[in-house]
């Protein structure tokens, strides 16, 4: 059981970018690079507008309010391959925020079960994940594709739960962006806001609306 400030749980839910992995820089090149291409700047808000969305929905947003000439499937595939040649770098394991990995292995010790919930796909967060040295310690991968819905909904966090064999309730989910930790809260779950540069903005409504916030992963081991 995980207990920490009032929170009691069997089974935690990982969100991976901005969460788990401090990818804000990762993605700020790739989106600078991808609009550089076309003699553009990143739109104002644009990351903060995408975070919560998948591959899918995030390449019918660009294209469909910023590059109407191009199809969705083909900014999937650009995007690929620019993060596989980031995530799948050797050495990819130095991108986790710190303490990270301390905490999984933390919670795995204390036999919770571990899912990860991402809007991200297996190709990019599995070599990551590998070279943190944690990818084994997660008994499930979910994806925005596998639930069906990107995570404004509660779907990923239900379908999470139910393949931890547990009520949403007796979970936690570990979120940065305010849409997806107000899905997980909608789901039934306990949520802990991460805080994450690229949700800066949103920390006041996080802290209010989440029921823990922490600066880092380094807070659950100070508390103990």
């Amino acid at each position: 059981m995980f207990t920490w400030r009032g929170i009691r749980a069997e089974g935690a839910v990982f969100d991976l970018d901005g969460t788990l992995i401090d990818s804000m820089e990762i993605w700020r090149e790739i989106d600078e690079e991808f609009f550089a291409k076309r003699s553009m700047a990143v739109p104002a808000g644009y990351q903060e507008a995408i975070s919560h969305l998948g591959f899918r929905d995030v390449a019918k947003y660009t294209a469909e309010k910023y590059l109407p000439a191009e199809r969705p499937e083909d900014l999937i595939a650009e995007w690929n391959g620019m993060c596989r040649e980031k995530y799948g770098a050797k050495g990819s394991g130095k991108y986790f925020k710190p303490d990270a990995c301390r905490f999984v292995r933390a919670l795995a010790e204390q036999k919770i079960g571990l899912c990860v919930a991402t809007a991200s796909s297996p190709e990019l967060f599995v070599p990551a994940l590998r070279e943190g040295g944690i990818y084994g310690l997660f008994t499930d991968f979910l994806t925005v594709d596998d639930a069906g819905r990107n995570k404004s909904y509660p779907d990923i966090f239900l379908l999470a739960a139910e393949k931890l064999g547990l009520p949403p309730a007796r979970c936690v989910a570990f979120e940065d962006s305010l849409t997806a930790l107000r899905a997980a809260k909608a789901a039934g779950m306990q949520a802990i806001a991460v805080y994450d540069p690229s949700s800066a903005r949103q920390e006041e409504a996080l802290r209010a609306e989440a029921d823990a916030f922490v600066y880092g992963f380094g807070e659950f081991f100070e508390d103990r």
